[in-house]
């Protein structure tokens, strides 16, 4: 199709259609060409640009490659910024050249210089502060159910028994479609990693089967990572190799073509139980007896003080809770990218004004795009998180934080407004299940071929972490006191990475 404004085009398009696409413009004269990139993410777009050409694909395959004549090489100063900001891997690129679209962005092609402008932004939402509007947002979930369900007739679900994931069982249960469902249940071989009894719980009310599996830490090998071709993220979601062959397998074995998640409920949802949520509604509406409630709630429901909780809420800073790779693991490559200006989403750009609980829930969305990774589980495009559909998103970003969490419950509006398709158990449940002691005993497992992998691999060859400061944490006992999986895991799939592409 040929348009004279792709603006309009693509504002148009977002504003009427959603799901997994990406959209291209070309320009009747046939020399301008623009992109679009559907604002969940869902659909993965790359640029890469090779010499005057710019090549516009969803994955830099060998194929492509061999066709080209070209490989991607490695940024190592970008790399070195990602063992910073791990989570930024879906939107910043460490290969040369090749970019990653951002949702809601246009693109085009003037002369030989990329342009972009922003469409859609969640910021655009963030500011209406919205009443919370039960009937809403049941109608929404369910529209956008029926929507990734199409003419699927069989599908299974990751059920781990937690609120995201019981709710989107239930809503694939009472949707119109009613394809045969399957669950899966894994529960890792650590204290208190099972949740099975959420999990049948679940099946039990809405009646279709769970498959159970224990997962050993054994025989999670992150290595066999090296295997699987090359894509342009690192496997900072998909690092769990065992739980994505595990599901791909049940769905090839029950003829599934769809597998559900609950990921990205956390974010739509607002799990976190922030001051910001007092904060925001400070901002918004002015010191008064519900300001205290909220922030009294919020030390409640983090076994604080209200004056702490106070003390956060007039700051005013959003900064997400993370666990970064420390910089002493650096080496003197890397190191500048600790001290240099971290990397910033260009949602967090535009969400600067905004108050910080939404600041927060936005760059908690941002984080989301690494559930959209190439993985065993998405190929042929099996893989939907439904709980990041444009809609949901839209409707929950534009209703207020403390609607959103009204009291010290997790996630308390959504528990009342889908209450009757819970279980008792699960809608009255408060906290999640605990896998770090499973990650941290599979890596303790394999440590005999992780730290050569680590210590002597390209990472450390290029400078960019340090061997003698990483073996203290590749260390049995360490690994046995210090709940640091996220640091070795984040610098394994790096590693993995590195490795395929240098």
């Amino acid at each position: 199709m040929s348009f004279e404004k792709p603006q309009l085009a693509a504002r148009c398009v977002s504003d009427l259609v959603w799901g997994r696409y990406a959209m291209f413009c070309a320009g009747r004269d046939g020399n301008s060409v623009a992109w679009f990139r559907d604002p969940s993410g869902s659909q993965r777009l790359y640029e890469w640009q090779i010499g005057p050409y710019t090549v516009l694909t969803d994955a830099i395959t060998p194929r492509l490659t061999h066709c080209l004549g070209q490989r991607p090489k490695i940024d190592w100063h970008r790399l070195s910024q990602l063992m910073v900001q791990t989570e930024m891997a879906a939107s910043f690129s460490a290969l040369e050249n090749v970019d990653i679209v951002i949702p809601g962005q246009l693109r085009a092609l003037e002369g030989q210089q990329v342009i972009s402008e922003t469409i859609w932004s969640p910021s655009q939402f963030a500011r209406r502060n919205r009443h919370a509007d039960c009937h809403e947002i049941r109608k929404t979930a369910a529209n956008c159910m029926e929507h990734w369900l199409g003419d699927h007739s069989k599908v299974t679900v990751e059920l781990s028994g937690g609120l995201d994931s019981s709710l989107v069982a239930a809503l694939i249960a009472t949707s119109n479609r009613a394809p045969r469902i399957q669950g899966l249940n894994i529960i890792p071989r650590s204290p208190g990693g099972d949740e099975s009894i959420y999990a049948r719980a679940v099946s039990e009310k809405w009646g279709f089967g769970l498959i159970e599996t224990i997962a050993d830490p054994g025989a999670l090998d992150y290595l066999e990572l090296l295997k699987h071709t090359p894509v342009v993220e690192p496997a900072v979601y998909g690092l769990d190799i065992l739980a994505d062959r595990t599901s791909s397998d049940l769905a090839a074995a029950v003829g599934a073509t769809r597998i559900f998640s609950g990921q990205g409920g956390d974010a739509v949802f607002f799990q976190p139980h922030t001051p910001l949520i007092a904060s925001d509604y400070l901002r918004v509406a002015g010191p008064s007896p519900r300001f205290l409630t909220l922030a009294q709630r919020c030390a409640k429901a983090d076994s604080t003080s209200i004056w702490s909780v106070l003390k956060r809420a007039l700051t005013n800073d959003s900064t997400l809770a993370r666990r970064p790779i420390p910089i002493g693991i650096a080496g003197p490559v890397a190191r500048n990218a600790w001290d240099a200006p971290q990397m910033v989403h260009p949602w967090m750009e535009e969400a600067q004004e905004l108050p910080a609980g939404k600041r927060m829930q936005i760059a908690m969305l941002a984080n989301c795009q690494l559930f959209h990774r190439a993985t065993q589980t998405s190929q042929q495009q099996r893989l939907v998180h439904p709980l990041l559909s444009q809609p949901l998103v839209e409707l929950c970003l534009a209703t207020a934080l403390w609607e959103l969490v009204p009291d010290e419950r997790d996630r308390g509006f959504v528990r009342d407004c889908f209450g009757r398709l819970l279980p008792t158990l699960v809608r009255q449940r408060q906290g999640k299940g605990e896998a770090s002691g499973f990650y941290n005993r599979a890596i303790a497992t394999h440590l005999a071929t992780l730290r050569p992998f680590l210590l002597e691999g390209v990472l450390a060859s290029k400078g960019l972490v340090s061997p003698d400061k990483l073996s203290d944490i590749l260390d049995p006992q360490h690994l046995l006191w210090k709940d640091d999986h996220p640091i070795v895991g984040s610098l394994v799939s790096l590693e993995i990475w590195a490795r395929q592409w240098a």
